[in-house]
């Protein structure tokens, strides 16, 4: 069943094993291919010593096979761009600088100096940081393009976040009770991140590799961790040991998968605490934050884990980003000559009001406020009727998806889930010693010596 945003996936495998017409060639995509560069090549140029000799019955002989394997595996063996080496990615808004005006983000381009900026300083967090994106960095040919990205998306999650940070988790004397889970475009969701990296734990959950032809946008999320990491690390490094642990998820991650002879399957899953390890840490209640309102519901693969959560007494909430809307406002501020400026600011307030910001704290209960929050606004005890915004109705609920009975080790070993089949794999073909010979995606990554856009190249693991 669909969840809502992204349509059922097809089974891989019984796409790999069609034979229709393709563009006037069989859609058996290695024969074809490797047919049509023997005959064209091979034999116009040794033709006549090939048939004398009964050399073309070799060289038309196919000892190859056609396995499918992990995408993810595939690329940390073989490279990011496996089969697509010729093809580039596009950076959306790409920048020269980073959030802090500086160059300093090339640094980052390390992964080891992006992994010690990310890794959870909590031990209880540590271990449930996912550093696959941030890996992805050890190809030198995947450094050589990358730059940070910003957008106005971006903006706009991050002023949202520090609304929400500076407005109610301050004001919260159970902020750490409470864990946050961002499940929002990556580059938007790093950038929520950054927002809130002076108030909550951030735990990077993006367990993928970008590809040129990936369904998943992953160097867009990777672009906004060299534009924010600076930041992110200042900020990190002063948290008080009372933040809330605030889980950074990628929401594409289960974009549709449609073709794979144009697509290359870098999807992956979702990997929380179980609702046990969660309640060990303290853990009361779990907010989940959607972009807007068109999602009524957890992405698939949470759909077992939050059920999970409410069965074993967690309360779970949704909040769409979309209820903290902006407001232009004067505000004076001291200059360093002493003398007062003013200047328009914006402002995300819950439900867009000033007045009826304060309702938030009705909207989601599991927030308590300091009781020097409620006599600083006496709109608390006495709030706008109707309220301007009220928290979704919501409540986990089981139901059948494709990742249904695939959690590894039972549901409270908090060790994740198991791809299903026919999710985030990719078709190869390895030669009788078990080399990959050739990849599917893109039409062009068939074998061929001369053509450096092929996987012609397999059996090596370089970092390039």
């Amino acid at each position: 069943m669909s969840d809502g945003n992204f349509p059922e996936q097809k089974p891989f495998g019984r796409v790999n094993r069609r034979t229709a017409a393709y563009g006037g060639e069989s859609k058996d995509w290695w024969r074809t291919s490797r047919r049509k560069f023997i005959i064209g090549g091979a034999v116009a140029g040794v033709g006549a010593l090939a048939v004398a000799g009964g050399g073309l019955y070799w060289l038309l002989k196919d000892d190859t096979s056609e396995v499918n394997h992990d995408s993810l595996d595939l690329q940390k063996k073989h490279g990011w761009n496996i089969g697509s080496e010729e093809k580039t990615i596009s950076l959306p808004n790409a920048q020269t600088k980073d959030s802090l005006g500086t160059e300093n983000w090339k640094k980052y381009l390390d992964q080891n100096a992006m992994l010690a900026a990310w890794t959870p300083k909590a031990p209880n967090w540590a271990p449930y940081f996912v550093p696959t994106l941030i890996q992805s960095l050890q190809f030198e040919t995947l450094r050589k393009v990358m730059t940070p990205v910003f957008t106005p998306d971006m903006q706009e999650a991050y002023e949202r976040a520090q609304s929400i940070a500076r407005d109610f988790l301050a004001n919260a004397q159970n902020a750490a009770d409470t864990a946050i889970v961002v499940d929002v475009p990556g580059r938007d969701s790093v950038a929520f991140g950054a927002g809130m990296a002076d108030s909550g734990r951030l735990i990077a959950g993006f367990d993928n590799f970008p590809h040129p032809l990936g369904v998943v946008p992953s160097h867009e999320t990777l672009g906004a961790l060299l534009y924010y990491t600076g930041e992110i690390e200042t900020k990190q490094a002063q948290v008080k040991d009372t933040a809330p642990a605030v889980f950074l998820l990628d929401s594409k991650r289960l974009s549709e998968y449609k073709d794979e002879e144009t697509q290359f399957d870098n999807r992956f899953l979702a990997k929380l605490p179980s609702a046990q390890k969660l309640r060990e840490a303290g853990i009361k209640s779990i907010l989940y934050i959607t972009p807007d309102r068109a999602r009524s519901e957890e992405l698939d693969d949470l759909n077992e884990d939050f059920v999970a959560f409410k069965d074993q007494g967690l309360s779970v909430a949704v909040l769409p980003l979309s209820d903290f809307t902006p407001v232009s406002e004067t505000v004076a501020q001291k200059q360093a000559d002493g003398t007062t400026q003013t200047q328009v600011v914006r402002h995300y307030y819950y439900g867009g009001n000033p007045l009826g910001h304060t309702w938030f704290f009705y909207s989601y209960p599991f927030y308590s406020p300091y009781p020097s929050y409620v006599q600083r606004y006496p709109t608390y005890s006495r709030p706008p009727s109707p309220p301007p915004v009220s928290a979704p109705r919501y409540l986990p609920a089981p139901r059948p998806t494709m990742f249904s009975g695939t959690r590894i080790g039972g549901s409270a070993s908090g060790v994740g889930r198991s791809k299903p089949s026919g999710f985030g794999r990719t078709t190869v073909r390895v030669s009788p010693s078990g080399s990959v010979v050739g990849t599917r995606p893109g039409r062009s990554g068939y074998y061929s010596p001369s053509r450096s856009g092929s996987f012609g190249r397999s059996g090596s693991s370089s970092g390039g």
